[in-house]
């Protein structure tokens, strides 16, 4: 397959339209003073509610210093955009925990599987063990021995990647309390913001003008949120896959090197096969990764048909594929072509993040600036003009 025949894909850079609704609705809340649902009333200093038409603030130099100061806060903390990853790590969150939930149900049924192969699995279901202590070097298993062998690798795997899903969960969770903390700081200044220019102008706009360019804004703001999201994704899924791409290395290099080590040497064996094996699961862990980040995307190179492949006629197999010659070189043909698709993968990716999403994310940056700048020149003049109404003085222009 080529990269162009995923082209439908990745026209809207797989995002998702209820993803962009979050980031309107926050964006929004920067410039959309003049919808608070109060009914024309906050708290104010522990006085009570206070009709915003009857009272507004004094308009000076030091108002529209703050206003200024607080235009540039949100700005900086804009810049790194806590709200849209909140959301998307929050759903990754919910959904590794459900998977680990079902991941525990199948362990314990493997569990069960191995152990009903005989008394010998009573003291130890470790594949490792099983070759010492019965001294398998190149004699054929046999089928009781085969079957024994997989469902214990079976269930190894199933141990392992449970594993690496409670680690993926804990530091989820480290990262959503981190942006929990940074989305709390932003929306406490979106707060401070609205309160402001609705005690400014009582809850009124200022001019045709700031309606109108504030309209333009929030529009420019939702769809750099979607591009932004796209951008937050494909990065995710690139990182996955830059992983992916060294594990299958090791993975490869690994069971290359193991015809070299005598067949008397049965724990190196079996530790450098587990080793091939881990480095395979945990890969193919993160190329799914990739794809669930991206799953209305069409890969070019390893599908999940692919990777489902690498897991059930390589992966679950390779203490058996170490028995002999010919299954060895099947198995490393199959890790070694996973490997080169997982780079050209790798490469496809890195084309349309520079040369697509980049693009656009650098275009949509520039117009959201010079439209911020011009709705806060609109409301700075606004502001000067309010205080030389109700003053009689002169504001010193800021723009």
């Amino acid at each position: 397959m080529g990269c162009g025949q995923s082209t439908d894909g990745f026209s809207n850079y797989g995002s998702s339209p209820h993803n962009s609704q979050f980031m309107t609705t926050n964006n929004s809340s920067l410039t959309m003073y003049g919808n608070n649902n109060n009914n024309g009333s906050m708290k104010n200093g522990g006085e009570g509610d206070e009709d915003l038409n009857a009272k507004e603030v004094a308009v000076d130099r030091s108002t529209l210093e703050a206003y200024i100061q607080l235009e540039r806060e949100i700005a900086e903390e804009e810049a790194s955009n806590p709200l849209q990853p909140l959301e998307l790590k929050a759903e990754q969150l919910a959904r590794i925990t459900q998977e680990i939930k079902e991941m525990e149900v199948n362990l314990e049924n493997l569990e069960r599987e191995t152990s009903s192969y005989g008394e010998q699995t009573k003291d130890s279901v470790e594949t490792r063990k099983f070759f010492i202590e019965n001294g398998i070097q190149e004699d054929p298993l046999s089928p009781d021995q085969e079957k024994y062998l997989d469902s214990a690798n079976k269930q190894e795997i199933a141990a392992q990647e449970l594993e690496t899903h409670r680690k993926q969960r804990d530091q989820l969770a480290e990262e959503v309390a981190e942006l929990e903390e940074r989305a709390s700081t932003l929306q406490a200044k979106y707060k401070t913001h609205d309160e402001l220019l609705s005690r400014l102008f009582g809850g009124e706009y200022g001019s045709v003008k700031e309606n109108q360019l504030e309209a333009e804004l929030d529009e420019l703001e939702a769809h750099r949120g979607r591009i932004m999201e796209a951008n937050f994704k494909w990065r995710q899924a690139q990182m996955m896959l830059e992983y992916a791409c060294k594990q299958l290395a090791v993975a490869v290099q690994k069971w290359q090197d193991l015809p070299t080590i005598p067949t008397i040497d049965l724990e190196i064996r079996y530790s450098v096969a587990a080793e091939t094996r881990n480095n395979l699961v945990a890969a193919s862990q993160n190329i799914n990764g990739a794809q669930r980040y991206l799953d209305n995307v069409n890969f070019p190179y390893c599908a999940p048909g692919e990777v489902d492949t690498l897991n059930k006629q390589a992966t679950e197999y390779v203490f058996t594929d170490m028995q002999s010659h010919e299954r060895h070189e099947h198995a490393h043909s199959c890790y070694s072509t996973t490997h080169k698709r997982a780079n050209a993968l790798l490469q496809w990716f890195d084309t349309v993040i520079n040369t697509t999403i980049m693009k656009d994310l650098q275009e949509i940056n520039e117009k959201v600036k010079e439209k911020t700048l011009e709705l806060r020149r609109e409301r700075v003049r606004l502001i000067q003009e309010k205080g030389t109404k109700t003053q009689g003085t002169c504001v010193s222009k800021d723009t």
